[in-house]
């Protein structure tokens, strides 16, 4: 089996494991990270839908943009809850969405990666990590930070938007020059995925941890 796709397989598997801790902690799930699991659950029925279509020679780009900004849209409405409801935040997503549809129906087209919009999300979503991050420094809670669950979600948001971004920026242009170029990048955008999936698990075990040490 090529190394390609046991990293596309073992990407694909790797969001079962923070699924699942947030299947068995739903109903106690609160404030933003309750979201993480239609996030979750959103990349597994996109990776199912994506492997299908490709096994019957079909176009898997609609369905990656779409997953794409969904994923964005729940990550960025976390951070909206975690800063008290932001207003930036809000008129942040309500400009990307613009951007997006712009970009989807006038510029890239629905059937190719849209690099334009990713890339702007990636840069969005970067910038909001690292201000959370500096306003984590800047108020540092009573609790130990390594037990925040935003914390991890944080860091899984900068690990995987900033190990992707140059892929966001370049894949169309790569896909018609190399075909072995395309390949490399695509394993590197799944191991990023991979550990964005383990972060996101680490997190959620924080919050359950957080739960049982309440009761």
């Amino acid at each position: 089996m090529r190394i390609e796709f046991i990293f596309a397989y073992v990407s694909t598997g790797s969001v079962l494991i923070p699924l699942g801790l947030s299947v068995f902690q739903f109903y106690r799930l609160k404030g933003g990270i309750v979201f993480l699991f239609y996030l979750l659950a959103a990349s597994l029925l996109s990776d199912a839908s994506s492997y299908l279509l490709g096994r019957n020679g079909m176009n898997t780009y609609p369905i990656a943009n779409a997953y794409l900004l969904f994923q964005f849209i729940i990550l960025a409405w976390m951070y909206f809850v975690e800063f008290n409801h932001s207003k930036l935040i809000k008129y942040i997503i309500f400009l990307f969405l613009i951007f997006f549809m712009i970009n989807l129906v006038g510029i890239q087209g629905l059937y190719v990666f849209n690099t334009h919009s990713n890339s702007v999300a990636g840069l969005i979503l970067l910038a909001i990590s690292l201000y959370f991050f500096y306003n984590l420094l800047k108020n540092l809670p009573e609790e130990n930070i390594y037990q925040l669950p935003m914390f991890w979600i944080s860091f899984a948001v900068l690990f995987y938007y900033g190990g992707t971004l140059l892929i966001f920026l370049t894949n169309n242009f790569v896909i018609d020059k190399s075909l072995q170029s395309h390949r490399l990048v695509w394993i590197l955008h799944n191991f990023c995925n991979i550990v964005k999936n383990l972060l996101f698990a680490i997190a959620l075990w924080h919050n359950y941890r957080n739960l049982r040490h309440s009761l």
